[in-house]
């Protein structure tokens, strides 16, 4: 209704396990010339991504940690979706120090994985500490970032568990990043 990101997030999941995952962004555009894209992943056969008018598909992969000055991270819009002060300060001490990309949905997936940015931290809001995300608001993105090369865990650097019903249950937060950062923000939470 704001104009803002959105995605239509579908995952196949099995005892726990994600298998396949899609995200349509029909706003989302990143590095291309196009608006509107998909992104699809099955375990073990990477993942990529087309614009959604159809053209072919073609494989993508996280950033790599080369130049730390072009280094980007997301979160969300909404301030009460996490901890914002701390998430900037988790960035900075990684090494981001440009302004976050905030968007809605599972569209923050989708930058990672095309490596259009390195992080996407959601801390738990001072607000609501012992609320727990929603498995339909991550498996996709989780197959999709993992499948480019990326790595996904709660803070506490647990991998996800999509296998507790409808809500990861056993997590805390989420920590999306290209996978040579993932260390680094853990150790950084530890202390901050």
């Amino acid at each position: 209704m704001r104009g803002d990101q959105y995605a239509i997030a579908l995952a196949l999941i099995e005892a726990g396990e994600i298998k396949l995952g899609l995200l349509a962004c029909p706003l989302l555009s990143l590095h291309t010339k196009h608006s509107g894209l998909l992104l699809r992943a099955v375990r073990g056969q990477g993942a990529s991504l087309a614009p959604l008018h159809g053209a072919h598909p073609e494989p993508i992969q996280v950033s790599p940690v080369e130049s730390e000055t072009n280094l980007r991270f997301v979160e969300s819009v909404e301030s009460g979706h996490g901890n914002q002060t701390r998430q900037a300060a988790i960035a900075a001490a990684v090494g981001i120090n440009q302004a976050s990309l905030r968007m809605d949905s599972q569209a923050k997936y989708a930058a990672v994985a095309a490596g259009a940015a390195a992080l996407y931290l959601r801390l738990p809001s001072p607000k609501t500490p012992n609320y727990r995300e929603k498995i339909w608001d991550h498996a996709a993105g989780v197959i999709i970032v993992e499948e480019a090369g990326g790595k996904v865990t709660d803070l506490h650097g647990h991998r996800l568990d999509f296998g507790q019903g409808p809500t990861l249950l056993k997590n805390q937060g989420v920590i999306v990043s290209n996978g040579a950062l993932h260390d680094r923000v853990l150790a950084a939470l530890a202390t901050r």
